[in-house]
């Protein structure tokens, strides 16, 4: 594997925005062999995200969205709806070889490795789950990605503070994840259809059970971009790479973006 890569700062873009970029640097990836890529960015405005296969309207009330100023998009990747409000959110986009050669789970667990040296260097002893979801929660798909946790996502006694999502194309993968900074996840409660007010309280309870975020942990509140290098500085340990100051897209990179800034339009 290359040990050169490129560390991106995106700061706040639009949704439409943070999905294209994510998927123009896969297929440069892909289609011109171009560096790997580790990116973290934010939401402006706070949005939902979808995975691929769901239908929005079964998950979504758009006039919520609309009266809490949120956005919505569909991800590249699979599973369940998140809400995108105060984390960083990061990205790794690299060809399948060296430390991230082998099976969706195996890279899961190296990317998971960084995530966790991370957590404790602002004092967070977090784990990585080891099994996968139960057959409950599996039957559980409308329910938000926050919920609960697949293997390798990164846990603080049970609840969850980061959750991941992958997609492979040709020889290369993109994940993306949430890392939670404060606590808003209990919104999702409020934007999704056909529930009684009992029903609502329920998700609203499981998410505040099932989800918290590092300034809930931390003895000192961290920032995005506090934990942002942190991330930096452990990809680097990690993964034995070094990261190359020259951040900017290929002339190929920014077609592809313009490119699929419509598409991830909604």
């Amino acid at each position: 594997m290359e040990k050169t890569w490129r560390f991106i700062n995106s700061g706040k873009m639009k949704p439409h925005e943070n999905m294209a970029l994510d998927e123009a640097l896969l297929f440069g990836i892909i289609n011109r062999k171009l560096s790997p890529v580790v990116r973290v960015y934010d939401w402006d405005p706070p949005t939902v995200s979808f995975g691929y296969h769901q239908k929005i309207e079964e998950h979504i009330l758009p006039e919520k969205i609309k009266e809490f100023g949120f956005g919505i998009v569909r991800r590249p990747t699979g599973g369940r709806a998140v809400l995108h409000y105060d984390e960083v959110t990061y990205a790794v986009i690299a060809p399948i070889e060296g430390i991230l050669s082998g099976s969706i789970l195996d890279s899961y667990k190296r990317i998971g490795e960084v995530l966790l040296a991370s957590l404790e260097d602002v004092g967070i002893e977090a784990t990585m789950k080891n099994s996968m979801p139960s057959e409950q929660e599996q039957k559980n798909w409308t329910n938000p990605c926050f919920s609960s946790a697949s293997k390798y996502e990164i846990n603080y006694r049970g609840s969850k503070i980061i959750g991941s999502a992958q997609i492979r194309k040709g020889n290369a993968l993109l994940q993306h994840g949430s890392i939670l900074l404060n606590h808003n996840q209990e919104l999702m409660a409020e934007l999704m259809p056909t529930r009684s007010e009992k029903e609502r309280s329920i998700i609203r309870k499981l998410l505040a059970k099932k989800t918290i975020p590092i300034n809930q942990l931390s003895a000192k509140p961290i920032s995005f971009n506090y934990f942002t290098r942190i991330l930096k500085k452990n990809f680097k340990i990690n993964f034995s790479i070094s990261f190359s100051e020259n951040i900017k897209l290929t002339p190929y990179e920014e077609e592809l973006f313009e490119r699929f800034k419509n598409k991830y339009k909604i």
